[in-house]
């Protein structure tokens, strides 16, 4: 409903490249935002650097980083790019409680949700509180012995895989002490519902609707036909130790990738903190996942979906 959040004071605009295509629309953007009354607006240091070659900032424009602005109430952070732009802000705020909304300017767009052309008219409602905001869980790591950096959380998915050697790797999983299997694959996926829809969906996962306190174990070409993904509750330690032939496999958090050690034992818990994604009121997880991957498409039924225009049973 409008007007159901808080209203947007001050306002982060990060990304990382602005095609020649963008530029209309996100000079567009620009207008609306710098003439909003009582505004605060600055570009994210690496958003600057990409916007002043096509005159869309300069010299007199504020700049600050992700992280410093995480301390900012009433604060909003626009991201332009796709969903791997909201993962990489999603890894700068660090667990800190700034809402991201997402501006679509590449393909599927599940987390980066609002196309570039309907932003400008969108803006002015969105900053008056015309937005909700949904807790999305992460997930975070705890690798004994091992550099990680200062951000070890996700909010897709942590996957443990084999690098580039052909031999398959062996990964146990238990849950508060509890085995639950031993994977020969080339990999694990352990994904939030947040992350059901990206690479665990490509693998074979299952679509978690964001609201399930879930998250998925999926194995990467699993050798054992019997081995499918298994859903299990959110909360909980899971332990995990990876083994194989290779001296080092790959450990990833979302975007970030990291070389760790044979044999890899470390565990994965849920973060103390959400990540905070705005979405527009009137948009529903189930709608968007139908809409982008185009459930209910039949082709006896023409352009319908699920019957609902079809006029009648299918034949």
């Amino acid at each position: 409903m409008p007007g159901s959040a808080a209203p947007i004071r001050s306002l982060l605009l990060h990304g990382s490249v602005i095609s020649d295509g963008d530029l209309s629309e996100f000079g567009n953007i620009l207008a609306v935002l710098r003439a909003t009354e009582g505004l605060s607006m600055a570009f994210s240091p690496e958003f600057h650097a990409v916007a002043v070659p096509h005159g869309l900032a300069g010299p007199a424009d504020t700049m600050t980083r992700v992280d410093t602005f995480a301390g900012t109430a009433d604060g909003m952070v626009l991201t332009f790019g796709g969903d791997g732009t909201v993962l990489e802000t999603a890894a700068k705020l660090a667990g800190q409680p700034v809402p991201v909304l997402g501006i679509n300017t590449g393909r599927l767009g599940f987390l980066s949700h609002l196309p570039m052309p309907d932003a400008a008219g969108a803006l002015p409602a969105i900053l008056r509180g015309g937005y909700k905001v949904e807790k999305r869980a992460m997930l975070e790591v705890d690798f004994p012995g091992e550099n990680l950096g200062t951000n070890v959380r996700a909010l897709n998915e942590i996957t443990v895989h084999r690098r580039d050697g052909a031999s398959m790797i062996r990964v146990s999983v238990s849950r508060n002490g509890v085995f639950i299997n031993r994977y020969w694959s080339d990999g694990l996926i352990v994904s939030t519902a947040t992350g059901s829809t990206a690479y665990s969906l490509s693998c074979g996962g299952p679509i978690i609707h964001p609201d399930s306190n879930a998250i998925v174990l999926n194995p990467i070409a699993p050798h054992n036909l019997y081995d499918r993904p298994v859903v299990i509750p959110l909360d909980g330690t899971l332990e995990i130790e990876a083994d194989g032939r290779d001296d080092h496999f790959m450990l990833t958090m979302d975007t970030r990738s990291h070389k760790v050690a044979v044999p890899a034992r470390f565990t994965v818990r849920p973060a103390e903190r959400p990540f905070l994604l705005v979405q527009l009121p009137e948009v529903d997880f189930i709608e968007t996942v139908r809409r982008k991957l185009h459930l209910g498409l039949d082709g006896r039924e023409g352009d319908s979906y699920g019957g609902q225009e079809s006029g009648g049973e299918p034949r």
